[in-house]
């Protein structure tokens, strides 16, 4: 399969570990292209793979936009020569307890935890019909790691994805295209509990498994083992 064949975007891409999932991607082959909210967040990542010979083409969208977002995924499918995987990472957290956090910050986080990745599965869809090997990736996090920090919103809006993702699979299957939800079991950090080269890895393995829906990264219960695979489905 020609390079143009192969191609990944990251809708979200953060700061925790989305250039490091650029990389792996691009190790194995893969053109790269993101979508963010903001043009520094494009620019930053776009400089992070510069250092390394990496080329990604960038565009600036909104998720809860409808029109921006669907439009950003169709102009980067032509820049790339088509899509194979799009990588649903965006989210939007904000504190608050069971008792503190009013309706409407739990409305407005759905919108971008949610909503946004229909959105972006509705528009990837038509671009990945009939695509080799054609995948959508959604992250989720694990249950036990908002609620206790503050963050229901967010918790909420990650069980929401992940009914998402359970809906849809089914669906998009019938495309031939495969639905998988990583859920992420810690924290994203440099120093751990979940590495962010950890993590890239752990996206590459979920998208090259030959089947299974949801996918569970736990951290190492011991410094000498690393982090293991586990598919749902």
């Amino acid at each position: 399969m020609r390079q143009e064949e192969r191609a990944l975007v990251i809708v979200g891409p953060g700061r925790a570990f989305g250039a490091q999932l650029l990389r792996r991607f691009a190790r194995e082959g893969f053109a790269l292209g993101v979508i963010a909210r903001s043009a520094d967040t494009v620019g930053r990542i776009e400089a992070d793979l510069a250092s390394d010979d990496v080329a990604v083409l960038g565009e600036v969208a909104d998720v809860t936009e409808p029109g921006a977002v669907t439009a950003a995924l169709g102009k980067l499918a032509d820049g790339l020569g088509g899509l194979t995987a799009v990588v649903y990472n965006a989210k939007l957290s904000i504190r608050g307890t069971a008792l503190s956090v009013p309706a409407e910050t739990v409305n407005q986080t759905l919108a971008v935890n949610v909503t946004g990745a229909l959105t972006v599965v509705q528009a990837a869809a038509e671009l990945l019909a009939d695509r080799p090997s054609a995948c959508v990736l959604l992250t989720a996090a694990g249950p036990r790691t908002e609620p206790a920090a503050g963050r229901l919103a967010l918790a909420i809006g990650k069980a929401g994805l992940l009914a998402l993702g359970t809906s849809l699979a089914p669906v998009l299957q019938a495309r031939g295209i495969r639905l998988r939800t990583v859920v992420l079991e810690a924290r994203v950090a440099p120093a751990g509990p979940l590495t962010p080269e950890a993590v890239a890895d752990h996206f590459w393995n979920v998208h090259a498994a030959p089947r299974g829906s949801v996918f569970r990264l736990a951290p190492p219960k011991a410094p000498d083992r690393a982090p293991q695979l586990f598919g749902d489905g």
